[in-house]
């Protein structure tokens, strides 16, 4: 009896028939895989054995290999790297040479010029250094959207202020980059998640006080009690952006409460809320964060002491 044939899966997420036979499969197997569902056929010779066909991800690295010459920019490669988005892209954002002739109708072409040292290779495909992805992309869309990803990139050291300067000069006659510049002005490698940098700038919309970032809370025989998010030292009064993913573990919930008793108990004023009120209900957001100045002016009058002290970050 002979041996059935050894089939391993194409070590690229996406892959072609080429690289299928190269492993092993024939083109039967191959149809019997789109037919179950083990492998999806996301476009003509487009393969992939991924369980998510509308992943961005992987559509964008799909469309890239069909349109040659291309590279992953904008919106799909700050999701290559990894870096948070307000809005995912509809079709994959794709830059070809100024003068490419040709269209992909599933992808958003940008024609733009593109040095070697702004493309790294993922998967085996071409795609905007993190530099050049975050101006791409505060370039083309709005300032809040902008700021939360590059902040991400911030906070995880993966730019540098001199890559930035040498980009806005390089685009510096390119469309959106006045944009850009505000967006890049505005950002904050302290914030340490994407609701963290939206609140930040719809408090500013909002024409309140600055709060600062990261304060670390201490008690007077100097035990440490917590990290803020915001603070506000004139009100002694902390805001706390919840994102879902903070909680997905219950001891860490457990955490949270508790250290925010710790902090009402020697006098912190703490408002907390979420991406609905951030996004959806600013100004109720600005009323409660307003109320909890006054909780805070109204203690201080009072001549309770405030149990605490601060370490700016």
């Amino acid at each position: 009896m002979s041996a059935r044939p050894v089939r391993t899966l194409p070590p690229t997420a996406v892959f072609t028939r080429a690289d299928a036979l190269a492993c092993g499969w024939s083109d039967s197997a191959l149809s019997r895989a789109v037919r179950s569902g083990r492998v999806i056929r996301l476009r003509r010779n487009q393969f992939t054995a991924l369980d998510g066909k509308d992943d961005p991800c992987v559509i964008a690295v799909a469309a890239a290999r069909v349109c040659q010459g291309s590279i992953v920019s904008h919106r799909s490669a700050a999701l290559l790297h990894g870096l948070p988005l307000l809005d995912p892209p509809g079709r994959p954002d794709l830059t070809v040479p100024p003068r490419c002739t040709g269209d992909v109708t599933s992808a958003l072409l940008h024609r733009a010029s593109i040095r070697a040292q702004d493309i790294v290779e993922i998967d085996g495909i071409g795609v905007t250094s993190v530099a050049r992805t975050v101006v791409d992309v505060a370039r083309s869309v709005s300032t809040l959207a902008a700021v939360v990803t590059i902040d991400a990139a911030l906070n995880r050291g993966l730019i540098e202020s001199e890559q930035l300067e040498d980009l806005r000069y390089f685009c510096r006659s390119w469309p959106g980059m006045r944009k850009a510049s505000r967006a890049l002005a505005l950002a904050d490698a302290r914030a340490e998640s994407p609701l963290e940098s939206f609140s930040r700038l719809v408090i500013r919309q909002l024409k309140l006080p600055t709060p600062d970032l990261q304060t670390s809370f201490y008690d007077h025989n100097g035990n440490f009690l917590g990290r803020t998010d915001f603070y506000w030292d004139e009100f002694g009064v902390v805001g706390e952006a919840d994102g879902r993913s903070k909680y997905d573990q219950r001891d860490v919930l457990t955490a949270e409460k508790l250290r925010q008793e710790d902090l009402e108990e020697r006098g912190v004023a703490v408002v907390r809320w979420g991406w609905t009120d951030a996004r959806y209900r600013q100004v109720y957001l600005g009323q409660r964060i307003t109320r909890a100045f006054d909780r805070g002016r109204r203690r201080d009058r009072s001549g309770f002491p405030r149990l605490w002290s601060i370490r700016a970050a």
